[in-house]
């Protein structure tokens, strides 16, 4: 497998750092550029809303029957390329799709899950620039010369089911970002996240509900390495994979001789919390704290109520609630829960 790995050990890159493009249905550039995505007239658009003032808007060829909800946009920094993802269609004909656009030009749009008999459903994103530090030799005084290797890589996931009755799995891959945009998909190897921890709780009428059909992805403030959260439905609980670079020296082809270095993505389990078969991944939003201290808030089916959940391998915690009035509105109450991660 060229671009994935799983290891149970520590990650071999003397150090790594990045910059992150947040993915969702907006996403906000360090330079003030705002991008959103929609629908209109059954064809996906991206909102780009410049710093300067103008507004542009932007058609993504062929992307009928896209569903909105689903839709995923992110920006990476060091091309200016901007990315859109969502799912085509529902139940088993649904397939996720890529698209990009760059200078001008579209990139895509690339089906690469579902459409082959199984469906692909919930995809997420998230634009990653891992810049990784490794040793290279010595310098005439004997000490070692350090080297720094940065690529940008786009970390998807998304459901999987080989049919109706199937309960499905989460899948992920790491797609790398050429330095002219261009995504690499030939090197693209996706894995299926279940059954990677060696424990779990076997799970009898297990009610594999839409709910835990949606794995997040998420950047650890310590690391600053990408994370997945993932229900395992085979083992019985939320799954937490560190997505952690690291640098790998292979032959150049048809040269034997010739080497180069690039980066790979290795999954580093971290950790598994106990699964709560009525957590609304769906409509969740993760808060994460040092420690990969986790909290999940959601608006209730109420107006005035937000709920929120601690996530910890330490046990089972009952979702409590914060009840909207005059003094403590939306804004005020997500904050507060918020601080608890810290």
């Amino acid at each position: 497998m060229r671009g994935i790995r799983i290891c149970l050990i520590a990650a071999i890159a003397l150090g790594a750092a990045g910059v992150t493009g947040a993915a969702g249905p907006m996403a906000l550039t360090s330079g003030g550029d705002l991008f959103s995505a929609g629908t209109r007239d059954n064809q996906v658009v991206i909102t780009a809303r410049y710093a300067d003032g103008t507004v542009s808007e932007l058609f993504v060829p062929q992307s009928a029957a896209a569903i909105e909800s689903s839709l995923q946009v992110g920006v990476d920094e060091a091309t200016g390329a901007v990315y859109v993802l969502w799912q085509k269609w529902t139940g088993m004909d649904a397939r996720v799709r890529l698209a990009g656009y760059l200078d001008g030009t579209w990139l895509g749009p690339r089906t690469f899950a579902g459409g082959d008999g199984t469906a692909a459903l919930n995809p997420v994103m998230l634009i990653h620039r891992s810049v990784s530090e490794f040793a290279d030799g010595v310098d005439e005084d004997g000490e070692p010369v350090v080297t720094e290797l940065a690529t940008t890589f786009l970390h998807l996931a998304w459901w999987s089911q080989f049919g109706e009755a199937d309960a499905g799995f989460a899948k992920y891959a790491a797609l790398e970002l050429a330095d002219n945009g261009v995504p690499q998909f030939q090197d693209m190897e996706p894995v299926e996240l279940q059954g990677l921890f060696p424990y779990g709780i076997v799970c009898f009428e297990f009610e594999a509900n839409e709910n835990l059909r949606h794995p997040k992805l998420f950047i650890d403030p310590r690391s600053n390495n990408p994370h997945i959260f993932a229900t395992d439905l085979g083992d019985c609980f939320f799954q937490i994979l560190e997505l952690v670079p690291v640098v790998e020296e292979e032959e150049e082809e048809y040269d034997g001789t010739a080497k180069r270095r690039r980066q790979i993505i290795i999954l580093r389990k971290a950790s598994m919390i106990a699964m709560r078969p009525k957590l609304p991944m769906a409509k969740g939003r993760l808060v994460v704290g040092s420690g990969l201290k986790l909290l999940m808030h959601w608006d209730g089916d109420e107006e005035n109520i937000v709920h929120y959940l601690k996530l910890d391998e330490d046990g089972l915690f009952e979702p409590k609630k914060l009840i909207l009035d005059e003094e403590l509105n939306h804004e005020l109450a997500v904050e507060l829960i918020r601080e608890l991660a810290r």
